[in-house]
């Protein structure tokens, strides 16, 4: 693993060092409460060799790390927080921060509250994605990110893998995230993390 703070001033962990980075890029979110450095050490081992991993962290203090947004609830939660912890994003994958003219793929995964800041991302940016990942996770239910979502009969759906753990949870977030998904996204549900690399692959252009 390699950190780094960022010129935009976020700290991050690579997977490869700066002169083997390659221009397929995975970006890995946190979960709340948690760190870059633990979804580094768990998921950079499901990357495709020719891939290049960044974890990210989110810009909120918590007791053991850091969270994306300060409320977990999936209903309705600061419409301000979410823009700000998407453009962090955004901020840190400009060419300009890599020194690379493209990216020929750009792929997420995000882990508990880090999927519902995938998914975020990928409703503000669609085209900036050709795939996400989200494991134990949730979309979020608010009216504003609603405007900005792809009508069933527009563009291109990107591919989703939603990977759940042990028995599907009773809350209404589930029954909304999978309405999202299957509307909104080529939706693909997996129980194992397994299906990452597979997935990775496939959307790999």
């Amino acid at each position: 693993m390699y950190p780094e703070t960022l010129a935009t001033g976020h700290r991050a962990i690579w997977s490869l060092p700066q002169h083997q980075r390659t221009t397929k890029l995975v970006l890995i979110f946190h979960d709340a409460g948690s760190t870059p450095e633990t979804v580094a050490e768990h998921y950079f081992c499901h990357l495709p060799t020719e891939t290049t991993g960044l974890a990210l962290q989110a810009g909120f203090n918590a007791a053991f790390g850091h969270n994306w947004f300060t409320s977990q609830d999936h209903q309705n939660p600061n419409f301000p927080e979410l823009l700000s912890a998407a453009h962090r994003v955004f901020d840190a994958v400009d060419d300009d921060e890599y020194g690379t003219t493209s990216y020929t793929s750009i792929q997420a995964i995000g882990i508990g509250q880090g999927a519902a800041l995938a998914t975020t991302l990928l409703r503000v940016r669609p085209e900036a994605f050709s795939g996400v990942i989200g494991l134990n996770g949730y979309v979020i239910d608010n009216p504003m990110l609603a405007a900005l979502d792809t009508p069933e009969h527009g563009a291109q759906l990107k591919r989703v893998l939603w990977i759940t753990f042990g028995e599907e949870p009773d809350h209404p977030s589930a029954e909304f995230a999978k309405h999202w998904l299957t509307t909104h996204t080529q939706f693909v549900e997996a129980k194992t993390t397994s299906a990452i690399t597979p997935f990775l692959i496939q959307n790999v252009s």
